[in-house]
């Protein structure tokens, strides 16, 4: 499966986290940087993005050489990359309508560093034209930017309510996470059309880590490019976040 995703050198996060889950679940990445950070362990210093050119160079020759079943869309960091993003994933769309698309919206990272170049108001109009093709995978934090909501959702009744919101505005199916809500149950609303399926778990009491959103996307993704239906994917996924927090 590709991956299109900022490069976090330390590991945590970005590309090397996603490569980590998706031969977790067992399929193989293709991984073109769309952001290179200057980034360790504890924060984002600084964040290079890449030049469009190289990335949809990159992108369309493992499309036309390799046989991709899936792509994964991480850190888009300036509207020019998430519009040459959009041209790319509308041709995929258009060559191949079936063949999933997660898209997580990274906008800021765990130490509270910017990774979107833009107002809230740009990251909404850089992200919208990817939805009708894309699955989309926003925490509380997330989600409450990209839907411009007063505030963000702290429970499962509001996260269902964030979910549907994504679909009525076109998003193809949205899986609103809840480690950043409230309560002892870690709850994510999948949502697809009018239809919301919550998956529930405990809370991890005192475990906490950075990625964990880019791993999630990622073993969504490379869960569906095995032939997982969406809610079975959707709840592998949740299953190796929480195995990695655990390890933690």
């Amino acid at each position: 499966m590709l991956v299109l995703a900022g490069h976090d050198p330390s590991g945590g996060a970005g590309m090397l986290a996603d490569c980590e889950a998706i031969r977790a679940i067992g399929a193989r990445a293709l991984a073109v940087p769309t952001a290179l950070t200057v980034q360790t362990t504890l924060r984002v210093r600084k964040v290079h993005p890449v030049g469009t050119g190289y990335v949809l160079e990159a992108a369309r020759a493992l499309l036309a050489e390799e046989d991709v079943r899936a792509v994964k869309v991480g850190m888009l960091g300036t509207g020019l990359i998430a519009k040459a993003v959009f041209d790319l994933v509308k041709e995929i769309h258009d060559k191949r309508p079936e063949l999933p698309v997660v898209l997580d919206p990274v906008l800021r990272s765990t130490s509270g560093a910017p990774l979107f170049r833009g107002t809230p108001a740009e990251a909404r109009a850089a992200h919208m034209p990817l939805y009708p093709h894309v699955i989309l995978t926003p925490n509380a934090v997330e989600a409450q930017l990209l839907l411009d909501l007063v505030k963000q959702p702290t429970n499962a009744s509001e996260q269902v309510r964030a979910a549907r919101l994504f679909t009525e505005r076109g998003v193809r199916a949205a899986l609103v996470k809840g480690g950043h809500t409230e309560g002892p149950q870690a709850i994510d609303v999948l949502a697809v059309g009018t239809k919301t399926t919550q998956l529930v778990s405990d809370r991890l009491i005192g475990k906490s880590a950075r990625g964990t959103g880019c791993r999630l996307a990622s073993a969504l993704a490379a869960a569906l490019a095995m032939g997982a239906d969406l809610p079975t994917a959707a709840q592998k996924a949740k299953n190796l976040v929480l195995g990695y927090l655990n390890a933690q």
